[in-house]
Parts: C-alpha cells; sequence; structure tokens
C-alpha cells in the first residue's frame, strides 16, 4: 500500500548556511532527496539526519526526516516529528498544513488498524468475543478516542490550507468513528444489563446515591437561586438533563428485574407440569423491587415536567418522592451485616462532622453531598426534609432493617444452615448465635434513631451530637460480633474503595459541558451532568474537594497495607514464592498457603494502585484543579483497578461454593446468551458487509503519491 502522506516543499525564503557550511548540506540533502525518491529510506534517513546535524532544527528537515520514519513503518516518531513541525506559529503554512495532515493520517491509520485486528483477531474461533463485548470496552473508547484526534489533526490542516482531500479524510474518520461508537454503545448497553443481575442491588446503591445527589441540588437551587436569570435557566436546563438520565437509567433497571426469569430448573420439581410456574424467592423480590422503582420512574417523569414549566419546588417533591421509592425497593434486597455496618459508620460519621460545623441556624440546612455549600442567612426548610434529617433517618432506618433481619434469621435458622455449604465452610452470617446478639445490640438503634430525630428538629446540636456518638457505638459495637477475619476487612475494605470510587467520578467536574456523552456508561452520564450542574450552583475550591478525597483515599491504602502485613504472617517463613512476587504460587504449598499469597499479591498490586491515585490527587490539589480527577487522568483507572485487586483478592481467601446444580444452569444461560449472540451477531454482519461495500470509497483514507521534497538546491 502507497504511504498516504504529503512530502514537504522548502520555502523559497530557506536560508542555507554561509560559507562551509552552506557548501557540506547542500549536496548532503540532494542526495537525501535522491535516495528517498529511490524508496531507500533507511539511507536518505541517515542522510538528512547529518543535515539536521550540521543545520539544527529547521522545519522541512525534521518534517523529511519523519517523512522517512513514517515509510520505515515508525508511525511514533514519524508524528513527534510532523508535531513539532506543527507546532511552531512561524513555519511557512503549507509545511504545518502538510505536518497537521500527516499527525491525522497516523493517527486514523492505527486507530483501522486497532479496529480490524478487533473484528478479526488472530486467534481460534472458540477464543474469539464479540468486538460488541464488554470485555473491549476500553479498547474501543481508545479507538474512538484515537479518531477523534485524527479528525482533529485534519482540521487544523484545513484551517491553515484547505484541500479537497482533507474533507475526504474527515469524512472517513467519521464514519469509521460513528461505527465504533455504535460497538461501543452496545457494550455499555450490555454491560449495563450484566451489571444490574450481577449485583442488582450495588447497581440500584449506585442510583440513589444519584438521585439523592440531585435532590440535594434542586433544593439548593431554591436555598440560594443564581441572581443572573441566564445562570439561573442554564442550572434548570442542567437540571433537567441530570434527572432525565437517571430517569432513563432507572427505568432500565425497573425493566430488567421486571423481566428477570430464571431457569426451568430452578422451579420447584413438585408443581404439575400443566400449572403455570410459580415465582421464585428471588423472582418475587425482583419484581416487588421493579414495582417499587416503577413508581420511582413516574415520580422521576414528573419532576422533569415541573423543571421544564420553572417549577422548581414541585420538582424537588417529586424527585424526593422518587428517592423514597427507591430506598423501598433497595431494602426488600436482604442485607449483607457488614457491608451494611460499615456503609452505616460511614454516613454516621460524616453526619456526626457536618453537625459538629453548625455555628448557627441557616447551618442546620447544610447537606453531606455539598461540601461547604454556602446557605444564605434567613433560609428556611421543612425539618424533615432537611439533608442532615433524611440522611439520619436512612441510617436509622437501615440498622433497622438490619436488626429485623438478623431476628428472623436467629429465630429461622439452625447452626451450620448453610444450603450447599460443605462441612467446614458453613456461613457464620447465618450462625443463628451470632444474628441473635447483632438483633440484641441494635435493639437500641429505634429510640436512638427517635431521641436524634428530635434533636435534629428541635436544632439542639449537643443532644444531636451526643445521640449520634451513642449511635456510632452501637454500629462498633455490632461490627466488633462480627468475625474480623482478614477477609471481612477485606470485604470491608471494597466497601469503602467502592464508595471512594463513586464519590471521585461524581466530583470530577472540570469536563467540558458541551462535549457528548460518546463512550460513557450510563451513569458515567449521570455524573457527568450532576458535576455540571453543581460547579453551576456552588463552584466548590477543586483543591479543598481533592484534600478531603485524599484523605479518604491514604486512609484507605493505610489499612490496605495493614491486611498485607497480616496476610504475609499467614505464609511460613521460608515459602519459596511471596506476595509480591512475579511467580505463581508453588504447587507443593498447601491449599489455605497458596491462597494467602494469591490474596497477598493482590494487597500489594492494589496498594502501588492506590499509591498512584493519591498521587494523582495530589496533582489535583497542588494545581487547584478538577481535571486530574476525571475519566482520562491519573486518578479514576488507578482507583478502579485497586478496587479490582482487592475483589481478585477477596476471591482468593473466598472460593465460591461449589453447587453443580446453579453450575449447570448457569453454563446453560451462557449457552443459549451466546446462541443469541452469535444469530444477533451473523444479522449484524450481514448489514455492516453491504454498508461497507457501499461506503468502501468513502471510509478509505485519501492517498497521494508524495510530492518533490526538495526542489532548487
Amino acid at each position: 500500500m502507497r504511504v498516504a502522506v504529503r512530502c514537504a516543499v522548502l520555502a523559497a525564503t530557506f536560508v542555507l548556511p554561509a560559507g562551509a557550511a552552506a557548501a557540506e548540506i547542500r549536496p548532503t540533502l540532494v542526495d537525501a532527496q535522491a535516495q528517498f525518491e529511490q524508496t531507500h529510506y533507511e539511507q536518505a534517513l541517515k542522510l538528512y539526519k547529518q543535515a539536521d546535524a550540521a543545520e539544527p532544527g529547521h522545519p522541512a528537515v525534521e518534517y523529511n526526516i519523519g517523512l522517512c520514519h513514517l515509510n520505515l513503518g515508525d508511525g511514533e516518531k514519524a508524528m513527534q516529528r510532523f508535531e513539532s513541525v506543527a507546532s511552531r506559529a512561524h513555519v511557512n503554512g503549507s509545511l504545518r498544513s502538510d505536518a497537521f495532515y500527516n499527525v491525522g493520517f497516523i493517527r486514523a491509520s492505527d486507530a483501522r488498524r486497532r479496529l480490524r485486528e478487533l473484528l478479526a483477531p488472530a486467534t481460534q474461533p472458540a477464543e474469539q468475543i464479540p468486538p460488541e463485548a464488554p470485555a473491549n470496552i476500553e479498547q474501543l473508547r481508545g479507538i474512538a478516542d484515537e479518531l477523534l484526534r485524527a479528525i482533529t489533526a485534519f482540521k487544523q490542516s484545513r484551517e491553515i490550507e484547505p484541500a479537497d482531500q482533507t474533507d475526504h479524510n474527515i469524512r472517513a474518520a467519521r464514519i469509521t468513528r460513528r461505527n465504533v461508537l455504535g460497538l461501543l454503545r452496545r457494550a455499555l448497553e450490555t454491560k449495563e444489563k450484566q451489571d444490574i443481575l450481577k449485583d442488582p442491588r450495588a447497581y440500584l446503591e449506585a442510583l440513589i446515591f444519584e438521585q439523592d445527589r440531585q435532590v440535594s441540588l434542586t433544593r439548593y437551587l431554591i436555598l440560594n437561586p443564581p441572581e443572573e436569570p441566564a445562570q439561573a435557566r442554564s442550572a434548570r436546563r442542567a437540571a433537567v438533563r441530570l434527572q432525565r438520565r437517571i430517569m432513563e437509567s432507572t427505568g432500565t433497571f425497573a425493566d430488567e428485574l421486571s423481566q428477570f426469569r430464571e431457569g426451568a430448573s430452578d422451579q420447584d420439581p413438585s408443581s404439575p407440569a400443566t400449572q403455570p410456574a410459580q415465582e421464585t424467592p428471588r423472582e418475587k423480590v425482583y419484581h416487588a423491587a421493579a414495582r417499587q422503582i416503577e413508581s420511582a420512574v413516574e415520580a422521576q417523569r414528573d419532576a422533569c415536567a415541573h423543571l421544564l414549566d420553572g417549577e422548581i419546588r414541585p420538582a424537588c417533591e417529586k424527585q424526593f418522592a422518587a428517592v423514597e421509592a427507591m430506598y423501598a425497593a433497595l431494602y426488600l434486597f436482604p442485607l449483607d451485616p457488614p457491608r451494611a455496618l460499615v456503609k452505616a459508620r460511614g454516613e454516621q460519621a460524616q453526619l456526626k462532622e457536618l453537625v459538629a460545623t453548625i455555628e448557627a441556624d441557616e447551618h442546620w440546612l447544610r447537606d453531606p453531598l455539598l461540601a461547604e455549600a454556602r446557605i444564605p442567612a434567613g433560609a428556611s426548610w421543612e425539618p424533615d426534609k432537611t439533608a442532615i434529617y433524611y440522611r439520619q433517618f436512612q441510617v436509622g432506618n437501615l440498622l433497622s432493617i438490619l436488626r429485623l433481619q438478623c431476628r428472623h434469621i436467629a429465630a429461622t435458622s439452625r447452626p451450620a444452615d448453610t444450603p450447599g455449604a460443605p462441612p467446614g465452610q458453613e456461613n457464620p452470617l447465618l450462625d443463628p448465635e451470632l444474628n441473635a446478639r447483632l438483633a440484641e445490640v441494635l435493639d437500641q438503634v429505634e429510640s436512638l434513631r427517635t431521641e436524634c430525630l428530635e434533636a435534629i428538629t428541635a436544632r439542639d446540636k449537643d443532644a444531636t451530637l451526643a445521640v449520634q456518638d451513642k449511635l456510632l457505638e452501637v454500629i462498633d459495637a455490632a461490627l466488633e460480633l462480627l468475625p474480623k477475619t482478614i477477609e471481612q476487612r477485606i470485604a470491608e475494605l471494597i466497601v469503602r474503595q467502592g464508595r471512594l470510587n463513586a464519590q471521585v467520578k461524581a466530583e470530577a467536574g472540570e469536563v467540558d459541558p458541551d462535549t457528548a456523552d460518546e463512550g460513557l456508561s450510563a451513569l458515567d452520564k449521570v455524573r457527568k451532568w450532576a458535576a455540571r450542574l453543581k460547579s453551576k450552583l456552588i463552584g466548590d475550591p477543586p483543591a479543598k474537594v481533592a484534600e478531603t478525597l485524599r484523605g479518604q483515599q491514604k486512609d484507605i491504602q493505610a489499612e490496605t497495607a495493614a491486611v498485607g502485613q497480616d496476610v504475609r504472617h499467614q505464609i511460613p517463613a521460608g515459602t519459596a514464592t511471596q506476595p509480591g512476587s512475579a511467580s505463581p504460587p508453588p504447587a507443593g504449598q498447601p491449599p489455605q498457603v497458596q491462597a494467602y499469597i494469591e490474596a497477598g499479591k493482590h494487597l500489594a498490586d492494589a496498594d502501588a494502585e492506590m499509591t498512584a491515585a493519591v498521587e494523582g490527587l495530589d496533582r489535583a490539589v497542588i494545581e487547584d484543579s478538577l481535571k486530574p480527577m476525571g475519566a482520562d487522568g491519573p486518578v479514576q483507572k488507578p482507583q478502579a483497578k485497586a478496587l479490582e485487586e482487592l475483589v481478585k483478592a477477596l476471591a482468593a481467601l473466598r472460593p465460591p461454593t461449589t453447587q453443580p446444580h446453579d453450575d449447570q444452569q448457569e453454563q446453560k444461560d451462557q449457552q443459549q446468551d451466546q446462541q443469541q449472540q452469535q444469530a444477533d451477531q451473523d444479522v449484524q454482519r450481514q448489514v455492516d458487509r453491504l454498508d461497507n461495500e457501499r461506503e468502501r470509497a468513502q471510509r478509505e483514507l485519501y492517498q497521494k503519491r508524495p510530492r518533490t521534497v526538495i526542489k532548487d538546491w
């Protein structure tokens, strides 16, 4: 394939070195040109480098060096040279235009190569996965971003020197990018559905967090509206966009739960075949939750209508009703005591810190989700709808429901009553004695919650703090009852790191609000618009936000290091493979030792990723900017990786219980999904083939023969 580039034409104003230098460089450049025209690119490169050494920094010579690198297949080095030439404002316009053009071509060609590899990987057919599979999300995002950079470079070339071939390449890159974004969108939709059914409670908690933030932002819009009418309209439009995004995600979640069906083999075998299948316990929970969530969607739809009409307070009331319906759905799912207690403790400690800062009556209207948002003097709100009151109510509600669950398990379970668990691997959280003790400790919650809410309503700071201290003591006492194993400590770290990751995404507000939502998951789109609305209403100092998050990350990292140290203590001295080593655990070690070694490796990796995240947050503090916390910055990716490593560490210590029946059904479901996906892919490939044939000419990057590099010396 011919190289699609433009070669440099030296400007007529080019000045050769005087004297001996001029005599040296002229034959060198002429020889280099001759070698280039004969496609002897290595020899041409050597000669151009000699000329560059004789007269360093000449843009045309540097351009030609890049051209040689490109023809030799080293696009990275070529692009560095072209970008260097393009970045110089004083360089001849035609040369800069050609440099930008070649940068665009290299980026577009590289993106197309990566896309071809993704569509037709060099693997066995059995190992191939569909290009729109969730596993390819990051690759598809990278390809789409590279094509966008190529389009930008082509546009810069066109601004300097318009040309038909440049316009053609812009269209070709856009067509390819459109196809990539289509694959990415399908991959994101598939992943969202998988996330919903994999852990519906966690997904619903994420939705509730975003709806809670919407309530907080709308409440603040009422308490402290922007003074400029244009600013108020812009904030209201952002609020509508945010609420619509949350509504779309909530509706998708409700649909997935309402359509959930377990396999036929999970039905009661004693039921006659002529009778309709009975709902399984899981189906009953999912379908009941779906009905609750559908009522939340209706409230969200009404809130959007009110916001469009400029009716902010009625919109806030509908948003509040949506949150309550979502919480009602959340509490239909069984609670995991350690996770619930860790979450309750974190929220209770945050509320206590907020109440401790209260110095005036209006401070009771502060919101833990909005940090240091300024509340104007004389502002008022219904006591039972303030953020402090409502979040305190939810903490108490969570603990009360956990108490009821523990009491129910204590009354209905038997010792070692863990269905499907082999001897010696009983679930301690189903131990009736443990649950009875947990319920006894949590018996105080109901009265303490009532007392705390009454103190908040009366705006009695000292009384509120005193009761909050008692609630923290109750939570700590309950946590002490749980088996504080290494596995439990890692599970707590997973909860804390997951919440922190969500906070970082929620606070990453310095994003261009006009950029499209391409390549973002449904929740990321929600977070983007929440950040935009928050920045319009509040505009917290970025350094302060980043500093708070950095402190939380360092605390989690310290605990991770402590757990890693305890894991190392479980490994006998002299073991060949220690945590942190790249080699696999030796096969001769006992299974438990191998599990500790594997977990130690993942904890060490998590610690390293947290270090990178802290460094990224340090950068955000120093720069007083939230950009480092964005999706492409140095914070989110290591945090996500740290969470992934923590999950792997827990999995190494807590292998899944073998359940042949469930495994067979899962394999059967997977096979059915794969068959359906294969059928869909076949249809899609036929459509794509026809589209490709029709658009082949449009999608090909424009290619032309190199022009003369040097005209006259």
